[in-house]
């Protein structure tokens, strides 16, 4: 899919669509976005006023840029506006690749930047927290969520099972944690499912006036265990923020939740494991961004030593009963 062209003419017939009589001023290419290339448009209206919209083209040949997958987190993202998550609304959907030879679709554009390293860590991992207990507040209780991907414990299970093999190949620390999960798995409380967005990291918002304004790229939502969200956005701040990020963040997200989440240790540990086996993924996705003082060697000291608080951590829980 990749090499994927455009037809004549595309950006036209898209600005046609979106609004008749109108036309394509200048676009923009934004940062970021392994798999899919995000531009801006520009677009003069009949009546004189512009708007601004996302174009979002999914260029590489995965189970992600497939047809009925991009139809999928169109379906999201329509969900999405309909619970009032802050987060670009659903403007047009090419699913079969019609105007530029790959799936595409058309957002809001929000206007604003990802934040990575902000002067006041406290105020901005609350924000990080609350935008996903807005999202956590998703639960099939409330919605029809029926048509996502379920993940818990047996997901887990399974995931735990594929990576064993890896793990052995990728050092004592890999092994212990792969060790560690697997025989946990068992003992860990499953709480009330939730929409959880499965990506969510400081790369996968948006901030203007230092106010989370939106979350983009909900590529891999589904129905599952809030916690993989939590440790997942603790990873990443541990490794490009630093390990008070992290926990400043887990404190927020604790102290705003309506019931405290147990056991995140777990959750870090099983997530910290997958970053640590995918490094070369993770850095692709950094370096896109422009986080590229994220090394190899600095991302797997960052990783290493989150994961052994992890473990420390177990290891107090065990002997506190």
């Amino acid at each position: 899919m990749t090499g994927g062209r455009a037809k004549p003419g595309s950006l036209a017939r898209l600005v046609g669509l979106l609004e008749p009589g109108g036309h394509l001023v200048r676009t923009r290419r934004l940062r970021g976005g392994v798999g899919a290339r995000m531009d801006v448009l520009e677009i003069e209206r009949s009546d004189g006023t512009r708007i601004k919209v996302s174009l979002r083209r999914f260029m590489r040949d995965n189970r992600s840029s497939r047809p009925e997958h991009v139809a999928h987190e169109y379906k999201v993202l329509q969900l999405v506006e309909k619970v009032d998550i802050p987060a670009p609304r659903p403007l047009l959907l090419d699913a079969r690749g019609d105007l530029f030879g790959v799936p595409a679709m058309v957002l809001t554009y929000l206007p604003g930047a990802p934040v990575y390293r902000p002067r006041g860590v406290t105020s901005w991992a609350a924000e990080l927290a609350r935008a996903l207990l807005h999202i956590h507040a998703v639960t099939p209780e409330r919605f029809d969520l029926s048509w996502l991907s379920l993940q818990l414990r047996d997901g887990v299970r399974e995931e735990i099972e594929k990576g064993r093999a890896y793990a052995q190949q990728h050092g004592a620390l890999a092994r212990e944690v792969h060790a560690v999960v697997a025989e946990e798995i068992d003992h860990i409380e499953w709480p009330e499912a939730t929409l959880v967005h499965d990506d969510y990291w400081p790369g996968n918002t948006v901030w203007r006036f230092h106010r989370l304004v939106g979350v983009i790229d909900w590529t891999h939502a589904e129905v599952g265990d809030p916690r993989t969200d939590v440790s997942q956005c603790r990873i990443d701040l541990a490794v490009i923020s630093g390990l008070d990020a992290a926990d400043a963040f887990l404190g927020a997200y604790q102290a705003l939740a309506p019931r405290p989440l147990r056991q995140v240790w777990y959750f870090d540990l099983l997530r910290g494991l997958r970053a640590l086996l995918s490094y070369k993924h993770w850095l692709e996705g950094y370096h896109d961004a422009g986080l590229s003082y994220v090394t190899a060697s600095y991302f797997r000291r960052r990783i290493e030593t989150f994961l052994r608080r992890a473990l420390d951590e177990r290891r107090r829980e065990a002997r506190n009963g």
